[in-house]
């Protein structure tokens, strides 16, 4: 697919307030196949664990700065985004994440610091998408995700704990919205590592495509992403599914996803 010169860059927050919903996993794996596609993809690790970081084979030496240094709130300490940003093998660049982190989670990003990073982005043009990880929790750096972001990507598992973070999500925008970036919204809803056998799981994607939309009638739902052990083995590789198993049934729907997104893009 050939981008399209002169169009805008995308900037999504990958979120929900829930551990182990597939967010780093929908990041690096979206990501890569935008990149396959033929998009410039910025990933920006705003989790202290730094999963997408690890994900994309990229390793920090002790020097090296990181999204810690982009957001710290202290003008000495800190480091502009475009120097902290590192190639992967994988097409994509990559602001990695940090375990100091936790720190500015923890002690807050400082006056001003929630539009910190939507400010950094202003200077940054050479991407088509940018995708942040955001962490699991809707504290100050999900927060600052937020006030940057041109929209959500939500992404959940099939359990009632997780619909509930996704209502949470939404009051959250809300209050962003209200005093950070009125054009936030959540446009995009997708269900991971997907088992379609339980009734429950069915319950939550029926659910799931009533309140946001069916995909071909414009709505937000993009759908699921089966389960598959393929997902874990890649993961432990450090290489997206699609690198690992092309053929496997959660690469062919993050390729869907990719593909429904840049479209979506495109006829905007």
């Amino acid at each position: 697919m050939n981008v399209s010169a002169g169009e805008r860059c995308e900037i999504v927050a990958v979120a929900l307030q829930k551990g182990g919903v597939g967010k780093t996993t929908t990041t690096i794996n979206l990501g890569a196949n935008l990149a396959t596609m033929g998009f410039r993809v910025l990933v920006i690790d705003m989790d202290q664990q730094a999963h997408s970081t690890k994900g994309l084979g990229v390793e920090l030496g002790a020097d090296d700065a990181s999204m810690y240094e982009v957001l710290h709130p202290d003008r000495a300490m800190r480091v502009p985004l475009a120097k902290v940003i590192r190639p992967s093998q994988f097409g994509i660049d990559v602001a990695p994440g940090h375990l100091a982190l936790k720190e500015l989670e923890r002690t807050g990003l400082g006056s001003g610091g929630q539009l910190r990073l939507a400010r950094q982005l202003d200077d940054i043009d050479d991407y088509d998408f940018v995708l942040m990880d955001c962490p699991p929790a809707l504290g100050e750096l999900t927060t600052a995700a937020l006030a940057a972001a041109d929209y959500v990507l939500a992404v959940l598992k099939a359990g009632p704990d997780e619909v509930d973070g996704l209502v949470e999500l939404g009051n959250a925008i809300l209050d962003v919205q209200e005093t950070l970036n009125p054009a936030v919204e959540i446009r995009y809803v997708l269900l991971t590592d997907f088992d379609g056998n339980p009734k429950a799981s069915k319950d939550v994607r029926k659910q799931l495509r009533a309140d946001w939309g069916e995909w071909d009638a414009g709505g937000a739902y993009l759908g699921e992403i089966p389960h598959t052990v393929r997902v874990v083995e890649a993961k432990g590789k450090r290489v997206p599914v699609h690198v690992h198993a092309p053929t496997s049934t959660a690469a062919v729907a993050y390729r869907e996803v990719a593909e429904r997104i840049a479209a979506r893009r495109q006829a905007a």
